[in-house]
């Protein structure tokens, strides 16, 4: 199991009134427990940000915004979801609510324009509950726009059907070359999963020296996903590097393969 670092009291992905989770950041809208919606410039592109384990909505938030400032914002997206992390590592208690956010999206969705899911840590279970809802709903034309990258996550919740039915996946790691011991806590697995569901899917190793990250420390490396310099050498701080990226460039490389494709 993977531990990454958010609380509810909702049990279970639900239909019902919308509850808010985390506060709902200003210019953004609540469109289900734990998600919010923005639209922030002309571009009808998607972008899904799930944050990891114990991420409020306003980490995930503040992280898709930059993703879309560095990058993506020049690809055409201009609408974005952003969705807090699970409450607990393994997302048990299955609270944050994809199944709002799959109905706001059907309600906006041009038919056409590309979707990018990106899924730090434990941020991947709540992503693929939402992958495997739209699959059994028999949404594969909407799956099939999905560019979708797995940040050091892990794969429960994903199959060969949901694998293939995607546009493109990948599934990312992060190396410091600078470092005796600098890989992120979960590289193994990436390159497992990676392999797993080969040829569709790819592994990335996003290399970025000098860090930061003490050597050994995969936790401080597993953030470098988010962002090139971690504040806390030895572990994750997810206030901070999902916030601050001044002279910290928020992490985009792995998000290249989808560009190029498109």
């Amino acid at each position: 199991m993977l531990f990454t670092a958010c609380t509810s009291n909702v049990a279970g992905d639900s239909d019902s009134a919308v509850d808010v989770g985390d506060e709902v950041d200003p210019g953004w809208t609540s469109v289900g427990y734990g998600v919010e919606y923005q639209q922030v410039n002309a571009g009808s592109a998607y972008l899904i940000a799930y944050g990891g384990y114990s991420a409020k909505i306003s980490y995930s938030s503040a992280w898709a915004n930059e993703l879309v400032d560095a990058m993506l914002g020049g690809s055409g997206v201009g609408r974005i979801y952003a969705v807090q992390g699970p409450e607990d590592a393994g997302y048990d208690a299955k609270e944050i609510g994809n199944s709002k956010l799959r109905a706001h999206l059907a309600s906006i969705d041009d038919g056409v324009s590309p979707i990018y899911v990106v899924a730090h840590s434990s941020g991947t279970y709540v992503a693929h509950e939402l992958l495997d809802q739209l699959y059994n709903a028999g949404k594969t034309d909407v799956l099939a726009r999905i560019s979708y990258a797995n940040l050091d996550g892990g794969g429960t919740g994903l199959d060969d059907a949901i694998i293939a039915s995607l546009g493109a996946v990948t599934f990312a790691y992060a190396h410091d070359p600078t470092l005796a011991s600098g890989y992120s806590e979960n590289h193994s697995s990436a390159i497992d999963l990676g392999d797993d569901y080969a040829p569709k899917a790819t592994t990335y190793e996003v290399t970025v020296p000098n860090t930061g990250c003490d050597s050994g420390y995969g936790w401080c490396l597993h953030d470098v996903l988010v962002t090139h310099r971690p504040h806390d050498p030895t572990f994750y701080d997810l206030a901070e590097d999902y916030t601050d990226f001044k002279n910290r460039p928020v992490t985009t490389e792995y998000l290249d393969q989808f560009l190029s494709q498109k």
